[in-house]
């Protein structure tokens, strides 16, 4: 069981580009980025439209880790991410980046300091069950919260779900600095435990798509529904058996089994 560790600090969205094409086939340009299990490059617009409450991870200025703004100044994130740190790593050496779609570039990037952190109590770092951690940051930012889902029936099986980080463009690669999303199919906890047994649990959503997923790096981040018009943070990036390995789904966090705000 290869969780999508902090010590890789790369993101991996490939997958098919149709989140906000209605459907439509890849461009040549999007095929050229199939380096990353299936993902496509966010451009500037969706970037603006959709994409700005993912943050940057950053320990001594590294990215390794995702995660989403959920309220002006809290960022939440997966608890194996900070577990192995200690209290004053987390907040003298770990900073959080929103506002830039690129790891290299200042432009609209707001940084903070780590004020606070709650890893979930429940957390087993064997089981990787209850993986949920929020930071409270230095500051307020300026960019919206994602919206949380809070029904339990959300998302259903089979329903299209998409992921997004600057994670490894390949097992064990190196990190993307360029944002990337993918879309993958939700699986049932039912199906998701005949891969990996009864280490899945209600906290859990499990999703495959053949051909790509999220992978180191991209711990933290978003698992989002899109309505048409919105996108609803419906899990946490958590763990897999490798990345985009022939019948093994991402595994991630539920948010709607928790009350993150509260934390």
């Amino acid at each position: 069981m290869t969780k999508k560790s902090k010590f890789f600090a790369t993101l991996l969205l490939t997958g098919w580009p149709i989140m906000f094409s209605c459907g439509a086939p890849k461009s040549d340009d999007a095929a050229s980025d199939l380096k990353i299990v299936g993902g496509s490059t966010v451009s500037a617009s969706l970037y603006s439209n959709y994409f700005q409450s993912i943050a940057s991870l950053r320990y001594t200025g590294q990215h390794f880790c995702g995660g989403t703004l959920i309220a002006a100044n809290k960022v939440l994130t997966a608890a194996h991410c900070l577990h192995d740190f200690t209290a004053s790593e987390i907040k003298n050496q770990i900073t959080v980046t929103l506002g830039s779609s690129r790891l290299n570039s200042a432009s609209g990037a707001q940084t903070f300091n780590v004020a606070s952190y709650k890893i979930d109590s429940r957390y087993d770092p064997t089981t990787t069950q209850y993986d949920v951690a929020v930071i409270t940051l230095s500051g307020n930012s300026t960019i919206p919260p994602a919206p949380l889902n809070t029904s339990p029936s959300l998302p259903a099986a089979g329903g299209t779900v998409y992921t997004a980080g600057w994670g490894s463009t390949s097992e064990g690669g190196d990190v993307n600095t360029a944002l990337k999303y993918t879309s993958v199919a939700v699986v049932s906890n039912a199906d998701c435990t005949k891969a990996y047994g009864s280490g899945i649990y209600a906290g859990n959503i499990c999703a495959y798509t053949k051909g790509t997923d999220s992978c180191q790096g991209d711990s933290g981040g978003p698992l989002y529904t899109y309505d048409g018009k919105k996108l609803t943070l419906v899990g946490i990036v958590s763990w897999g058996q490798g990345c985009a390995e022939p019948g093994f789904p991402g595994v991630y966090t539920r948010i709607s089994s928790f009350n993150p705000l509260s934390m």
